[in-house]
């Protein structure tokens, strides 16, 4: 509902769950830890219709079984995008999750005053009998007067390097910063604010802003991989080698993390990083052929150019057949089986002018049951008026 507040204890919390019917749609649950005076989320359970998944920094596990991604089964499906674990659930629900500090669930219209957990009942109002007892507000655990101490640095830092294109989107984490600032030491002031930045610059996204590049290599640097470059609104479907045009139809908003630049896609065929289009790989009946490479075979002649084969067809023949007075092969060899009850084309010539030939077949019924069918006749029509016909007697 658009209430923001910190909890800093290390337990289990149900983050939301759907708790107003006689069958729990979905449980979600995460546990945090501090590792050298840095905050992080160390495991995510999700139930979400009887399946439960467990993710953990380098793990996940379903139904307690480790499964590797990209993951489906049981309407959940479950893949990497660039740098977040993304999982989604057919009853209406997405997660996705850093692998460290950030976690995130899109839930449906549907579950609507809902749901209970730290995310609250999901019913438009904020702080509406949710998260109070006897009238206070319970996550309240330090006082105002320390918020103070950090209040002018905290936007002091927040408008420098040019970072005032962070401050558009909501007021609310000038006051999440200063928390977090008082809460750091004199070694992790940095990686307090960092991160609170960051997470900043995650739901101006989410409330459909477009944040420019705040980090430099010396104000909140993030590495990335030697052929990635950081960015903090990049498209979350990356182009690959054996898919390069997939992020031109990505349904997902921007997401920050470490991306291939601009004129480049992922080589998904060695894993090897972001390369030239140009240079991409193509694989064929499990071999691998590198770009420029040919492949000839009895009817055509194909060179691998960026990731697709390009082929020159040659003249040379192929067979379509009927069998068992059902079974079709195409001429290209795809198989399958059609039980009908009448005169079929099997194969014509489509030419606009004029057609050279024609095929015809009589499916017909023959048997007790609907799918018991033979091939009666045959009937070759040519150009220059020549009937030929074959009947089974």
């Amino acid at each position: 509902d658009g209430n923001y507040f910190q909890l800093p204890s290390s337990c289990n919390y149900i983050l939301t769950s759907h708790c107003s019917a006689s069958y729990e749609d979905f449980n979600i649950q995460l546990r945090h830890q501090v590792v050298n005076n840095e905050a992080t989320i160390s495991k995510i359970t999700m139930k979400l219709q009887g399946t439960v998944i467990e993710l953990t920094k380098g793990s996940l596990s379903v139904n307690r079984q480790i499964v590797t991604l990209p993951f489906s089964s049981s309407g959940v499906f479950i893949e990497k995008m660039t740098s977040y674990i993304s999982v989604k659930a057919v009853l209406g629900l997405v997660a996705m999750w850093n692998e460290d500090d950030s976690f995130m669930v899109k839930l449906d219209d549907k579950y609507k005053n809902q749901t209970c957990g730290l995310c609250g009942d999901f019913n438009g109002i904020q702080v509406y009998n949710e998260f109070i007892s006897d009238g206070t507000f319970i996550f309240i655990y330090l006082t105002m007067g320390k918020y103070i101490c950090n209040l002018l640095g905290c936007f002091t830092l927040l408008y420098t390097d040019n970072k005032e294109s962070l401050i558009s989107c909501s007021r609310n984490y000038a006051v999440l910063c200063m928390k977090d600032l008082c809460h750091c030491n004199g070694t992790s002031g940095s990686f307090c604010l960092c991160k609170s930045i960051g997470e900043y610059s995650r739901q101006c996204v989410h409330a459909g802003g477009k944040p420019e590049e705040w980090r430099s290599e010396y104000f909140c640097p993030h590495p990335c991989p030697e052929s990635m470059v950081h960015q903090e609104c990049g498209n979350p479907c990356t182009d690959t080698c054996t898919n390069p045009e997939i992020g031109q139809v990505c349904e997902h908003h921007c997401i920050d993390g470490c991306f291939c630049p601009p004129g480049t896609v992922f080589d998904d065929i060695h894993d090897t990083g972001c390369i030239p289009h140009s240079e991409c790989s193509c694989v064929l009946g499990g071999k691998i052929f590198a770009s420029g490479e040919n492949y000839t075979s009895s009817c055509r002649d194909c060179t691998c150019g960026q990731g697709q084969w390009n082929c020159i067809q040659k003249d040379c023949p192929h067979s379509c057949s009927v069998e068992g007075g059902s079974h079709i092969t195409s001429y290209d060899g795809k198989a399958y089986t059609f039980h009908g009850d009448c005169t079929y084309v099997l194969s014509k010539h489509c030419a606009k002018q004029c057609t050279e030939f024609t095929v015809q077949g009589d499916l017909v019924k023959c048997g007790v049951t609907e799918t018991e069918t033979c091939l009666k006749s045959v009937t070759l029509a040519l150009l220059d008026g020549t009937n030929v016909s074959t009947k089974k007697d």
